[in-house]
């Protein structure tokens, strides 16, 4: 099985059980990722990570809700080794909490679309994740579907 086939069939695994009343539930939703099995949470994270910011770039990822998992996202980019998109995750999430919001509060934020300079397309926040967004499109040497492939054949 190549990378691409193992991410996707853990993928599918990973959102076995990913029920409406889950997705409508940010407590609900995030103790489901919290408690997939490593490898799942793995993929489910950086895989949804991955798709927001390459079809919308990083102030959707936050918009639509998964900037919930963001904390839960970097240390997992970390474990898989993408540590530059890891640090760029990070940044976006700096700019995005500078209020330094402790982790339950900002998820709730950000799942109920409660955070202005978000919801709001604050401009200057907006161009800072851009700026992100192009060194993310940039990077050719953190290849996510190796990096998983890699870590999955590890552990698995």
């Amino acid at each position: 099985m190549n990378n691409q086939e193992l991410i996707e069939k853990i993928y599918l695994e990973s959102t076995k059980g990913i029920k409406e009343e889950i997705l409508n539930n940010c407590d609900a939703w995030y103790n489901h990722v919290l408690n997939l099995s490593k490898a799942q949470q793995v993929v489910y994270t950086v895989i949804l990570f991955q798709w927001q910011v390459e079809n919308g770039g990083s102030h959707q990822y936050f918009l639509n809700s998964y900037g919930q998992f963001a904390y839960l996202t970097i240390k997992n980019l970390k474990l898989i080794e993408a540590s530059q998109r890891a640090n760029l995750l990070d940044a976006a999430t700096h700019l995005v909490n500078e209020e330094y919001l402790i982790e339950d509060d900002f998820r709730h934020l950000i799942f109920n679309r409660e955070l202005s300079k978000i919801v709001d397309f604050d401009d200057i926040l907006f161009d800072k994740l851009n700026e992100l967004d192009d060194k993310y499109y940039e990077m050719k040497d953190e290849n996510i579907s190796e990096l998983l492939g890699n870590y999955l054949k590890i552990i698995l």
